[in-house]
């Protein structure tokens, strides 16, 4: 057992955003979830798509008036696909910024980058 206070284990992820509820419909899309409008009523947005962490939290800062966005200018985290072919199709007809090609990071895991309606940089991966 480690001596660490800390556990080598990601509990939340948070993606800084502009217009929460605009986030909130973009990502609630992509994943094919319903949009929690109860989540609505705090300044971040809670995606636990999976029931299990890591969580994924959006967030405005709209309780913090000095805050300046500025988007993720390289991929903050990655989201598991069965298709990555699909997963690209699915986030363009969502209006991402962009979507980049797929690319084989090595035998068994592909990948491809693009940009929420935020511009955030994000990565979507295959293992096979």
């Amino acid at each position: 057992m480690s001596s660490s206070p800390l556990l080598n284990r990601v509990d939340g992820v948070f993606i800084h955003v502009r217009n929460l509820r605009r986030a909130a419909e973009w990502y609630s899309a992509a994943f094919g979830v319903p949009l929690k409008e109860e989540e609505l009523q705090r300044h971040y947005y809670t995606l636990n798509v999976s029931g299990e962490q890591p969580w994924v939290t959006l967030d405005d800062h709209g309780a913090d008036p000095a805050f300046e966005f500025q988007p993720a200018a390289h991929p903050i985290l990655s989201f598991h696909s069965r298709d990555l072919s699909a997963a690209r199709e699915h986030l363009r007809t969502l209006g991402a910024l962009s979507v980049g090609e797929i690319e084989e990071a090595h035998p068994g895991l592909a990948y491809f980058v693009f940009r929420d309606p935020d511009g955030n940089a994000l990565m979507a991966l295959q293992r096979s």
